[in-house]
């Protein structure tokens, strides 16, 4: 959780105003040191010790803050050290795939709690989403939280989901356009709401790193994905969401991709694409790459090409930084990241000595992770101040 604008004073405020923003402002600093006394709390927010305190009170009395314990006496009265309760809320995330699903149940933090994958094939069927809603709801009761601490579940699917999150637009992958949110919900207990898992895998990485603020995320996943990140948000568009960059197209005469078009990046840059072009299993594919094999390293090369001309693309519209996640990145090493910025550096026209690129810190947890995170910034932007 981030300071926003929406925190900080104008010149004009009524009393009311001046105390929501003050008990947003202690909220966010416990939030973000984790604990703290009142006199600390006051001095580095500039606010009286019974402004902090009533704000303080406020939050334990809605299970936000809780008291640690005490400072050590420097002589006067020991100070009570406050912390932020992490586990006031959970939340769940789901990703659905076509050859099984990944679960994770996350802090307000997003840190995880719990993780699961379960090997169910997707079908666009009643059974299936009866048989993943009891899983779901297994899950959750494994947690053994009450059903007012949880924030609800998000799932992610590969494909366009409208912006209120009720339908899925557009999904060729999983042959599942036009299901809407009431198809899951109906078998699960808790609310649920969709998310593009791109979209999601993008979320779960603005939200843990607090240098970035623009990006490009590249999802090098079984079906290739891409996202812009903007002043610390996922970009959302009008018609096509957050984005579909594995619709780009990087040669027209190029193999025929599942959205009907002709050399998307999706056609060279998935991991499907590589799959069927080495055909063999990913663990024996690179470790002959690692080894210097012949055709391997020729097959590899082609694709990191590939993908160095898409990210050139890109760069030619926003010059930013670029992260590299997915199922992929849990085989690429240091040599691989050179070798692909390399040609990324010598696509390019134009010098480009700043260029690099960052990895995903969560690889194929992103999407399920990025789902959970989604309910949690929500949750804090829904908040009652009053």
């Amino acid at each position: 959780m981030k300071y926003t604008e929406s925190m900080r004073e104008s010149e004009k405020l009524t009393p009311k105003e001046l105390k929501i923003i003050n008990r947003q402002k202690v909220y966010t600093y416990l939030y973000q040191v984790k604990k703290s006394s009142k006199q600390e709390i006051a001095q580095a927010l500039g606010l009286s010790i019974p402004t902090v305190a009533q704000s303080l009170n406020i939050f334990m009395e809605q299970d936000f803050a809780r008291v640690l314990g005490e400072y050590e006496s420097t002589g006067g009265r020991k100070a009570q050290i406050f912390g932020f309760n992490h586990l006031a809320r959970i939340a769940i995330g789901v990703e659905v795939l076509k050859e099984g699903v990944q679960i994770v149940a996350v802090d307000l933090y997003g840190t995880i709690l719990k993780e699961a994958f379960w090997q169910i094939e997707f079908k666009n069927c009643d059974a299936y989403y009866r048989r993943l809603g009891d899983m779901i709801n297994q899950f959750t009761h494994s947690l053994n939280y009450p059903q007012a601490q949880n924030l609800g579940i998000c799932i992610t699917v590969q494909g366009l989901v409208s912006s209120d999150g009720e339908t899925i637009t557009f999904s060729e992958i999983l042959n599942c356009t036009g299901v809407s949110r009431s198809t899951y919900q109906q078998y699960l207990e808790l609310p649920c709401r969709l998310i593009h898992d791109t979209e999601a895998a993008a979320l779960s990485e603005s939200w843990q790193r607090s240098d970035l603020e623009n990006a490009v995320y590249l999802s090098l996943n079984r079906n290739f994905g891409g996202i812009l990140i903007m002043k610390e948000h996922t970009f959302t568009g009008r018609d096509l969401g957050n984005g579909i960059i594995e619709h780009l197209c990087l040669d027209p005469n190029g193999p025929l991709c599942y959205c009907g078009k002709q050399g998307c990046v999706e056609t060279y840059c998935s991991a499907d694409s590589l799959k069927n072009a080495m055909q063999m299993e990913f663990p024996l594919f690179f470790s002959r790459v690692h080894g210097g094999d012949p055709r391997c390293c020729k097959i590899w090369r082609n694709y990191l090409h590939k993908l160095a001309l898409t990210i050139d693309n890109i760069r030619m519209i926003v010059d930013c930084d670029f992260i590299l996640g997915g199922f992929l990145l849990q085989y690429m090493n240091a040599n691989d990241i050179a070798l692909l910025t390399r040609y990324v550096k010598e696509q390019c026209a134009f010098d480009s000595p700043h260029f690099t690129l960052k990895l995903s810190q969560y690889g194929s947890k992103s999407a399920s992770l990025g789902a959970a995170i989604s309910l949690i910034e929500r949750f804090f932007d829904q908040l009652n101040w009053q």
